[in-house]
């Protein structure tokens, strides 16, 4: 392969590790619920902000790498859900 043609010049670059993290995790998700990922992005015409929460906090919780942390995070929105 020539040098110059190992990338084309208007391509994206890959996503950071993070945010492929989230992607996959929301795909999953989205997958469990038997809904589109697109539902975990709000758009102009739907004020359900629920979706959007869900959505950061799907995000927050990949990236926490202890796994100690994400159990008790966990517990912690289990707590709250039942209060």
């Amino acid at each position: 392969m020539a040098s110059g043609l190992s990338q084309a010049p208007d391509r994206s670059p890959e996503p950071r590790p993070d945010t492929a993290r989230s992607r996959d995790a929301l795909e999953r998700v989205a997958r469990t619920l038997g809904v589109p990922v697109t539902t975990f992005f709000p758009d102009e015409d739907r004020p359900d902000a629920a979706i959007a929460q869900a959505a950061d906090l799907v995000s927050a919780f990949v990236a926490i790498e202890n796994p100690a942390a994400r159990r008790t995070c966990l517990a912690f929105v289990r707590a709250m859900s039942s209060s």
